[in-house]
């Protein structure tokens, strides 16, 4: 189900800053959602909504190309229910809003050491490990007093070690720097837990729709 206070301009605000993060470039306003010119081999451009409704189905009647996604802060089978076989849609995700400030331990272990620099339109945190390769990252960029978290990740062989919880709060630290009033991200299922003992609540499901050519059989997350 989704929260009341999830409207277009808080989608607008979570995907302006996910774009900012990523270098990408801004989104702007289409067919009664918002349109990304994302520009990548696997991801040509983005098409969001607040529902799978009519601006929804009329959008995916005019695709006719591969590697074209649409999202909507809606259940998987809502998804699938309006748009026709040949789309794939993938496993859920979360949109998630994060508490005024994240409590937990911000140190890193042993071995490792915290980076920060700006990048793109925000700032990337990095948990570096003794011999200096990555074992851990994620970006924050803030735009109208909202912080988006995007990119969290932990290297599979430096997993459940607290590195995702460590990168989180570092990211928490810029962002209120800031001053933001709202942070905001799309999680998958294995990042939802770590987020929701940070005291992150989730807003709505998140859905995600590719026609894609049908040699392709499995497909990748782009929250």
């Amino acid at each position: 189900m989704r929260d009341a206070t999830v409207t277009l301009a808080l989608i607008e605000r979570w995907l302006t800053g996910r774009s900012l993060a990523r270098g990408l470039p801004l989104p702007v306003q289409d067919g009664g959602g918002l349109r990304v010119e994302v520009g990548s081999a696997v991801e040509v451009r983005r098409h969001v909504f607040l529902d799978a409704g009519t601006a929804l189905q009329a959008c995916a009647a005019q695709i006719d190309a591969s590697h074209i996604f649409l999202k909507a802060p809606v259940e998987p089978e809502a998804m699938r229910a309006v748009l026709p076989p040949h789309w794939t849609v993938d496993s859920p995700g979360y949109l998630m809003r994060g508490p005024a400030k994240m409590t937990g331990n911000a140190e890193s272990p042993p071995g490792y050491r915290i980076t920060a620099e700006a990048e793109h339109g925000g700032q990337i945190v990095r948990v570096l490990h003794a011999g200096g390769g990555l074992a851990a990252s994620g970006r924050v960029a803030v735009h109208a007093n909202c912080a988006v978290f995007d990119q969290i990740v932990t290297e599979e062989s430096h997993r459940r070690l607290g590195l995702g919880t460590v990168v989180m709060l570092a990211l928490d630290a810029l962002a209120g720097i800031a001053c933001v009033t709202e942070r905001l991200l799309v999680a998958t299922d294995a990042g939802r837990a770590l987020y929701e003992r940070l005291g992150w609540q989730v807003l709505a499901p998140w859905s995600t729709a590719v026609r894609r050519p049908p040699e392709v059989a499995s497909p990748h997350r782009f929250p």
